[in-house]
């Protein structure tokens, strides 16, 4: 295939099937919040006005021709003014748009045109915007490894499992995913082939996709992140990191910028032990963390490591603390790990930047413990303590809306997947989770917030 070719996907008949996620929205009331006080509804008789016009409209009201003719003047206007349809257009949301380009081929012109993708893409919320995302996308650790999805409202859920479906049909074939990262509704994927590798990036809103040109590397290990924020700029770029020593674990890192199509090897070099598949945008820098204090920094906009000056300084952790959830959500970037090994407090970091010194500061503990009495599930009968953890739990998502005062984590179990509001202190069942395997399947291996955008590839 050539750089910029689309994939020829399989049958849809042919895909796996995965995980059964059955959503249900069943609100739980637990011990821990307190009734809220009854609103008190009072119904208000409509008082007539004393504005002269509304009385003069009230004695002398319009006939139903009248208000019919007005009306179709007024869609005739708006039809025939392309400047003011496309204003009309860029205030809708993603899927609907998708749907209006076949009202007429006016629509179907202005919605499929570049330029107004680009301008809808800026105004959009994005990961980093205060709000909440339609929901998660979710990939398993286990075989089949097959895209599931939790929605955030009932009104997402036949949407998202649109997106799914194809997304499935899309990833599944004569390929292997070794990598696969997403930001702002974009995913990049590592496919690898028999003796060869190929990139991809997909938009799953509107199901396009493109090949990007490999980068020659001495091994094939490269671990591939997209940086994507369309309120600074139109463009994606893709890092790669790659080990560029077989006798030396030194990494490697090269940037590909979509506006130019051309790939960039930089100066920087890393021996640490990090992984750096999951970086996690935040403040324009693509950040990474793991369970043993390694931590780096990438400006991507110089296309450098941060220096010293701006290391992060990551929390102790224990010997066997794990690393149990790093995200970003609403402008803020979290750090959740237990405070006791595999215990059910959790102790919450957020970084944030201190006189030019990017640092990890403590926000407040969590303790899951009163969840077990509801969910026993929670933890584990039978479980070697030296090797094994009692906690049966993964976080899959903490979610802040600092507009509308919500603070929200998102737990999957063994068979169910929960959110609690730490702000009202309430607990909702969002879906009950059927698995064809006795194997530990509440550890999904990545979870990416959806974000819908008409952003062009």
């Amino acid at each position: 295939m050539l750089p910029g070719d689309t994939f020829q996907t399989p049958s849809a008949a042919a895909k796996p099937k995965g995980q059964i996620i059955k959503h249900s929205f069943k609100p739980i009331e637990i011990f821990l919040s307190s009734p809220s006080s009854p609103i008190s509804s009072t119904t208000h008789t409509p008082s007539k006005s004393n504005h002269p016009r509304q009385q003069e409209e009230d004695q002398n009201p319009k006939s139903p021709c009248q208000s019919s003719s007005s009306s179709s003047l007024a869609a005739f206007v708006i039809a025939h003014n392309e400047h003011l349809v496309t204003h009309i257009l860029l205030r809708l949301p993603p899927k609907s748009l998708l749907r209006f380009q076949s009202v007429s081929k006016q629509w179907q012109s202005i919605i499929s045109n570049p330029t107004f993708r680009r301008l809808h893409s800026r105004g959009r919320p994005t990961t980093t915007a205060s709000c909440f995302p339609p929901g998660v996308l979710l990939f398993p650790l286990e075989l089949p490894r097959v895209f599931g999805f939790i929605a955030f409202r009932q009104e997402e859920v036949n949407s998202m499992a649109n997106i799914v479906s194809h997304l499935n049909t899309f990833l599944y074939g004569p390929r292997n995913i070794s990598c696969l990262h997403s930001c702002n509704g974009l995913l990049a994927i590592v496919f690898n082939f028999d003796n060869r590798q190929e990139f991809a990036v997909y938009n799953p809103t509107t199901r396009e996709s493109k090949l990007v040109p490999m980068i020659e590397t001495p091994h094939n290990y490269k671990d591939l992140n997209i940086v994507f924020d369309p309120e600074k700029s139109d463009h994606y770029k893709l890092v790669c990191i790659w080990v560029g020593s077989s006798k030396e674990w030194v990494h490697r890192f090269s940037v590909y910028s979509s506006e130019n199509g051309v790939w960039r090897n930089t100066e920087e070099t890393a021996t640490d032990d990090l992984c750096y598949d999951k970086g996690m945008l935040w403040n324009g820098d693509l950040h990474w963390i793991s369970p043993w204090n390694y931590s780096a920094c990438f400006d991507v906009s110089n296309e450098r490591l941060r220096p010293l000056r701006y290391t992060i300084r990551t929390p102790e952790f224990e010997e066997h603390g794990g690393d149990w959830y790093f995200g970003e959500s609403g402008g803020h970037l979290f750090y959740i790990r237990p405070n006791e090994p595999y215990g059910m407090l959790l102790d919450f970091f957020e970084l944030e930047l201190e006189r030019d010194c990017l640092r990890w500061n403590f926000k407040y503990h969590v303790d899951l413990t009163p969840l077990t009495t509801l969910y026993p599930q929670m933890i584990k009968e039978e479980y070697d303590p030296t090797f094994d953890e009692p906690c049966a739990f993964h976080i899959i998502g903490f979610l802040v809306d600092d507009k509308e005062k919500k603070t929200t984590l998102v737990i999957s179990l063994a068979d169910k997947i929960i959110s609690c509001d730490f702000n009202n202190l309430t607990l909702m069942e969002l879906a009950d989770v059927e698995v064809d395997t006795k194997r530990d399947v509440y550890s999904w291996y990545l979870a990416f917030p959806h974000v819908e955008t008409l952003a062009c590839l």
